[in-house]
Order: structure tokens, then C-alpha cells, then sequence
């Protein structure tokens, strides 16, 4: 029997250097997120990465393990400035959380485990072989009843029609496109399609359902506007039973999410905000 009504949040910020422009506007939506969840009722804790914080390898070969703290301790923690990184992606990021968290609670007693499991992955997902996220995740979904978001940025590297998708994560990509709200039509194949943003193709490369996958940016209005989105999909997951339905995305707050770029070009090429 787990502890009822508690929540346990772990979040993972990709802070690749893709995203240096943008990464003012995800420190903003990310402090408004926790600041939000610290003021909601229910017992709540927080793990939170960003970077390298738990993929660093320690003198003894190992990680840093994952530790929960409260949403207001954690919005402390968060440094005055994020500061671009070489590494780790999105991909990689994701799964040393799932594999930090998931240790931590197992090693809890039952009665200490929370309820519900609600996991937020930001970052651009268009980047590297998924293939380990995307098991964890499909893992701890069929398993724990763990809920997942993403919030794929657009920084503008790697347009849309051009990210890649693999070929076992294209079929769920074509099976989940029919159930999203406001999606576009999905396509199987090595490459997927799309001139608008979709959150299809992203959201079958890490496994997520597409409903709670949103497209954000290029345009910082866009990234503040995801987050804020993310923050009320959290709130819906909180609320819901174990295994219940848990509302995705809207169309209106996917629209808001995609915002044009209106940097000078020049500063688009040298990533300056």
C-alpha cells in the first residue's frame, strides 16, 4: 500500500548547448512551475535535474543518487542562471533519472512510496537513438502506472521535417496520432514529415503518449508557454487515480506553445538570446 494522495515530481532539464538561447525563458518556466506546485494542497517531493546532475560520475565510478526535496527547496536550488553544457542530452538525461529514481523508491518501504509518479522531460527530442529512454519509459508506464509529459523545444537546429525517427517508434508514433488532440497524421518510416509543429514524431521516439506531448518554441513566448501548459498537466496527473485518464494537451495551449523565432538571423547562428 503506498502513502495515498502524495506525489513524487522529477523533472529533467536538457541543457545541451542547442538551448543556450532559450534557456533564460526555461529557468523562468521551470521556477513558475515549482513555485505553482509548492502552493497546491497534497504531499509533494521533487526530483530535479538539470544537466548533469545525477549523469556525473563520481570518484567510485557511480552516479549521483536521486533526492527528493520539497517544490519550494527545490525551486531554491535552482541556480540564478543556467548555463549551456556540453552534455548529457535529452535521451541520456532521461534515462539516468527514470534508472535514479526508480532506485530510490525501491529502496523505500511500501508504505513510504508515493501514490502517483509523474515524470516531465524537457528538452529538444529530436537528438540522438532513444532507444534506452524510450524502454525505461514504456517500462515504468506498463509496470508502475508512472505518468510521463514532454515538452519537445524547437530550438531551430534540427527542423521538424527532418528528425528522425526509428522505425519501431514510427508504428506507435502512427498508432498514436489518431488519439491527440489538434495532431497531425502520423508516418511511418526513417523520416517524419511535418510542416507544423507535431508532437507525434517526438512523442514515439521516448514513448510518451503524443496527448502529452507539446512542441514549444522556437520563439521563447513559445517555451514560457509550454512550461505553463506542462504545469497545468501536472496538476490534472496529481489529481488523477493511479491508472486513471489524465488529460493531454489542448489545442489552444499548443498553439500557444508555437512561436515563431524573431531573433536576427545572426544571432539565431551564434545562439544568442
Amino acid at each position: 500500500m503506498t502513502n495515498p494522495g502524495s506525489t513524487l515530481l522529477a523533472v529533467h532539464l536538457d541543457r545541451s548547448s542547442m538551448l543556450r538561447p532559450l534557456l533564460p525563458a526555461l529557468r523562468t518556466g521551470l521556477a513558475d512551475l515549482l513555485d505553482a506546485h509548492a502552493a497546491e494542497p497534497g504531499e509533494l517531493q521533487v526530483v530535479l535535474s538539470t544537466g548533469t546532475d545525477l549523469t556525473r560520475q563520481l570518484p567510485d565510478g557511480s552516479h549521483p543518487p536521486a533526492v527528493p526535496v520539497s517544490a519550494a527547496e527545490a525551486r531554491a536550488a535552482l541556480p540564478a542562471r543556467l548555463r549551456a553544457l556540453d552534455g548529457p542530452d535529452l535521451r541520456i538525461g532521461a534515462a539516468r533519472l527514470l534508472d535514479a529514481v526508480g532506485d530510490e523508491l525501491a529502496a523505500r518501504d511500501e508504505t513510504d512510496r508515493p501514490e502517483r509518479v509523474v515524470v516531465l522531460l524537457v528538452g529538444e527530442a529530436a537528438v540522438g537513438d532513444t532507444t534506452e529512454a524510450r524502454e525505461r519509459i514504456t517500462h515504468q508506464q506498463a509496470e508502475y502506472a508512472w505518468e510521463f509529459g514532454l515538452v519537445d523545444i524547437t530550438s531551430g537546429g534540427i527542423p521538424a521535417a527532418r528528425r528522425s525517427v526509428p522505425a519501431d517508434a514510427a508504428e506507435v508514433g502512427a498508432e498514436q496520432a489518431g488519439t491527440a488532440e489538434g495532431e497531425s497524421e502520423g508516418h511511418a518510416g526513417a523520416v517524419a514529415l511535418a510542416e507544423a509543429p507535431d508532437p507525434t514524431a517526438a512523442a514515439a521516439r521516448f514513448g510518451v503518449p503524443a496527448s502529452a506531448t507539446i512542441t514549444a518554441g522556437p520563439g521563447a513566448e513559445g517555451v514560457t508557454a509550454a512550461l505553463a501548459a506542462a504545469s497545468s498537466f501536472v496538476s490534472r496527473a496529481r489529481a488523477a487515480a493511479p491508472r486513471g485518464p489524465v488529460e493531454g494537451f489542448s489545442a489552444d495551449e499548443r498553439a500557444a506553445a508555437d512561436v515563431a523565432d524573431t531573433r536576427p538571423g545572426w544571432r539565431r547562428l551564434l545562439r544568442i538570446a
